[in-house]
């Protein structure tokens, strides 16, 4: 991946998770800092993720040095993706033909 595409994509990223964090700073100051924190944390992720790639691209001497740069990059990027939480209710709010057919 082009390295200006991945801080590209970064910041878009931590452009969209601050409307979220910019909205609950209006109503609680200490949810506001846990938010600001875990944000940060976030961010450094990122950034030694990316100073880890730059570090690899640079010290590749070869197409199958910087390929394999590029797939720790993605394995790095794929491990650091915030997962995605289910609803605490979802069983109560899926229809009753979904809930019949995972008790077959």
């Amino acid at each position: 991946m082009n390295f200006t595409k991945l801080i590209l994509s970064a910041a878009v990223y931590t452009a969209s998770s601050m409307t979220s964090a910019i909205a609950v700073a209006e109503t609680d100051p200490a949810t506001f800092q846990a938010d600001k924190e875990r944000h940060i944390a976030s961010i450094l992720e990122r950034i030694r993720i990316d100073q880890k790639d730059l570090s690899c691209v640079q010290a590749a001497e070869d197409h199958a040095a910087l390929q394999a740069c590029v797939e720790t990059v993605k394995q790095d990027n794929s491990a650091s993706e915030p997962k995605a939480e289910a609803p605490q209710n979802a069983d109560k709010k899926a229809p009753k033909a979904v809930k019949n057919n995972k008790q077959k």
